[in-house]
């Protein structure tokens, strides 16, 4: 039930929405790879200050600049 429901919310999203959702998803998931590593140099990183270094700096692969 939980994936219809993501389903027709990814429906409802126009190509560029459904692009920043899926990049937003790709640095939450590094963020968590990668968190442990941080922590073990920094332990009071938190892992909001780490996924938000990692969203302000990561270009994924993909990823183009937008010009408006």
């Amino acid at each position: 039930m939980r994936s219809r429901k993501y389903q027709s919310t990814l429906g409802s999203l126009d190509s560029h929405q459904e692009s920043d959702v899926r990049k937003e998803i790709d640095h939450f998931l590094l963020a968590l790879r990668s968190y442990p590593e941080s922590f073990a140099h920094n332990p009071r990183l938190s892992f909001q200050k780490h996924l938000f270094r990692i969203m302000a700096s990561q270009v994924l692969p993909g990823d183009e600049q937008h010009t408006h």
